[in-house]
């Protein structure tokens, strides 16, 4: 495969789509920067090119993704089984509970948090978020954020991003660490061993991952060169010159788009409906600055003569001739202007602005200049989650091949409990071999849309259960309460509730303690029968007794 036309042409289509992520970033969030080679100092007139509601409301839009998506410190996603109706599927639900943990343990013991953050603001920025998944020497998840506009992408069939080709630099030191002298170009050679150039001087290179057809069956100790996705270094220089190739099981990156628009795998910023607003409110504030200025520092017009005469002091004292008091000489002049106008106007368009990032929904409850009861702070968390969960559902639809990646890495590395492993994540090599591949399984997502959808599954039920209750103590009816399986409703509760799972007994334990139950009932029956069977014998005694005397 000719990688460099390859990487080349994915180059082309994304520089095509560059100018309005450039102006998202001047106008909204200008310190972003795609590219280590723009401008670290602008001038001063370059300083106010950028929209403070913008950029603050794009932070509020960014913090809702971690608190309501990604929370910290909880258990924003399930691994389950992918077999449903499956007898063994409950006696899976212990060993994915325990996956699922130790899953969530090694992304919070990496750097996954910060760097999710700053893809998440790509994402509402510019509309599309990328992040690269991989391990470091000892084995633990590492990841690292890519800027949009350094990279490249292109889908599957199915819509899901497979392909991509991002360009990055390294210092001769770093490319020597990474890759090695003896296949990096010359020129690279020379600034290695020179020790002013080692640290200082850095170099472009591209990282392509590819699709590779006719990919081979197995696991990390398969050649790297028949592996699913080709992984190819080059050297983006003058001279294009492969300098590592290699392979990886699953597509390592995570590309995220914010909205999908048309045909375009890369997403829709929503800043873009507001640019308008943007351009005006920036144009409005130097309008503003310019009559506050004016207004405490007033133009003077003064006759000719007057140049040099006139006092500007605080409490300055200015002589003037007849003929200058005749002519209102001197006077302000051009000074008046309508502030509080221009004030409504900049307030009016900030706030459409805001309404374009989600803000008036995802303000904080407790701005409410009242006491609310329990069921209102529901009803107000779920107004902002669901009006929110259309972009959430695209993220959840992107993230699936990074929670993939991180599972499959964890699989391979052998993190997970070998006792009861489920047998349809492994499908072994049809040759016969000891390799295999590892067959993703379901993932559920618990963040806090997800668990305003599933808080209202629960109230319906918890509905249903309060009118049976009431039904079966108004007419001694069980027929109600009968067709709800009450322990898996008390799982499905369990498990929303966010309580560790090493508490919840499995189900061979549950399956153990039904058997005590019912040995106890049966001992209790009999035990029963016995004692009734002695007192009526003791009662017949008691009658011959009586009959005898």
């Amino acid at each position: 495969m000719d990688y460099i036309r390859t990487a080349d042409a994915l180059l082309e289509e994304m520089r095509s789509r560059s100018g309005e992520w450039d102006w998202l970033r001047r106008h909204i969030m200008p310190h972003t920067q795609a590219d280590a080679d723009q401008e670290e100092n602008p001038a001063a007139d370059n300083r106010r090119l950028h929209s403070t509601v913008a950029c603050e409301s794009l932070h509020v839009l960014a913090g809702a993704h971690l608190m309501y998506i990604t929370p910290t410190g909880q258990q924003w996603f399930s691994l389950k089984s992918g077999r449903e109706g499956n007898d063994k599927r409950s006696r899976y639900d212990e060993w994915f509970a325990k996956a699922t943990e130790i899953t969530h343990k090694a992304l919070a013991n990496s750097n996954f948090y910060t760097v999710i953050h700053q893809c998440f603001l790509d994402r509402c920025l510019t509309g599309t978020g990328c992040v690269f998944c991989d391990t470091l020497p000892d084995g633990s998840l590492n990841f690292t954020h890519i800027p949009t506009g350094t990279y490249a992408i292109a889908e599957g069939r199915n819509k899901i991003v497979d392909t991509l080709a991002r360009l990055f630099k390294l210092t001769p030191h770093q490319a020597v660490e990474q890759f090695g002298a003896d296949k990096l170009p010359q020129k690279i050679k020379d600034a290695w061993e020179d020790p002013k150039r080692r640290y200082t001087e850095k170099h472009q290179y591209l990282h392509l991952v590819i699709p590779r057809p006719g990919a081979d069956f197995g696991h990390d100790l398969v050649n790297p060169l028949k592996m699913k996705w080709a992984s190819v270094y080059l050297a983006w220089g003058s001279d294009k010159t492969v300098i590592q190739e290699g392979g990886y099981n699953e597509f390592p990156f995570l590309v995220t788009r914010f909205l999908r628009f048309g045909e375009s795998p890369y997403g829709y910023a929503p800043g873009m409906n507001v640019k308008e607003e943007i351009k005006a409110t920036l144009k409005l504030e130097r309008v503003m600055d310019v009559l506050g200025e004016v207004a405490a520092f007033p133009r003077i017009m003064m006759l000719a003569d007057q140049v040099g005469e006139i006092d500007m002091r605080a409490g300055g004292r200015t002589v003037v001739k007849q003929n200058a008091v005749s002519a209102n000489m001197p006077r302000e002049w051009a000074t008046s202007g309508r502030y509080d106008v221009g004030k409504d106007r900049i307030e009016d368009k900030e706030e459409k602005i805001r309404q374009a990032y989600y803000v008036p929904m995802l303000q904080v409850i407790s701005s409410v200049d009242r006491q609310m009861t329990a069921t209102e702070v529901n009803a107000r968390e779920g107004e902002k989650v669901l009006t929110f969960s259309p972009s959430m559902t695209l993220f959840v639809f992107d993230c699936n091949t990074l929670i993939n990646r991180a599972f499959s890495v964890l699989f391979r590395q052998g993190k997970f409990p070998t006792a009861d492993m489920p047998d349809e994540l492994v499908v072994q090599d049809q040759g016969g071999s000891e390799d295999f591949e590892i067959k993703i399984p379901s993932v559920s997502y618990n963040g806090k849309i997800s668990q305003a959808i599933e808080r209202a599954q629960r109230n319906g039920g918890d509905y249903y259960i309060q009118n049976a209750l009431a039904y079966t103590q108004a007419t001694n009816d069980p027929s109600m309460l009968e067709i709800v399986d009450m322990r898996k409703y008390a799982r499905f509760l369990y498990e929303n509730s966010g309580a560790p799972m090493d508490c919840l007994l499995s189900e061979d334990k549950l399956q153990k303690l039904d058997e005590q139950r019912a040995a106890a009932a049966q001992q209790q029956t009999q035990l029963e029968a016995m004692q009734g069977a002695a007192k009526a014998g003791r009662d017949m005694a008691a009658a011959q007794q009586a009959a005898q005397s």
